[in-house]
């Protein structure tokens, strides 16, 4: 980067936007379908969820044993259980396939972001030598730590 370049201008250094809010901008373009299951996903990914099954399971086993209405092997327990996962299989690769969508687009925005934050640096990093040169301050070795830093890549 050479220091003896000029200063951006207002009509040469871009314009700033207020920051994303990269939740809302992906939640805007959910569907109904997609909201849906990133709910039913975060409520069955909650250790709530968790403690009910294994409650349920075991009201079952023993209300089936002690009636015989579901006896050992539990053939109706298993059946229900796996229809539920086979449903929940492709609820949750849909809520997942948002999540990394979600994770993308807010990679994006940060590196945007960075990318601003750095040019604002080098524009300060710019004045403030023009500053020191103007005060007639020893700026050769501030010259050099920025040159290295540009070159460290």
């Amino acid at each position: 980067m050479d220091m003896t370049t000029t200063l951006p201008t207002v009509e040469t250094v871009e314009d700033h936007p207020f920051v994303t809010d990269v939740t809302a901008a992906h939640t805007a373009r959910l569907s109904n379908v997609e909201r849906l299951c990133k709910q039913i996903s975060n409520a069955t990914g909650a250790p709530l969820a968790l403690f009910l099954v294994i409650v349920v399971q075991a009201i079952w086993i023993v209300v089936g044993q002690v009636t015989h209405w579901d006896p050992y092997p539990f053939a109706f327990l298993l059946t229900c259980s796996n229809v539920i996962q086979l449903v929940m299989i492709f609820v949750i690769a849909v809520a997942q396939r948002q999540s990394s969508e979600y994770a993308e687009l807010r990679a994006e925005t940060d590196h945007d972001h960075i990318s601003r934050l750095l040019y604002h640096q080098q524009v300060q990093e710019q004045l403030l030598l023009r500053l020191a040169e103007r005060t007639q301050a020893d700026v050769g070795d501030l010259k050099a730590a920025i040159s290295a830093l540009l070159t460290d890549v």
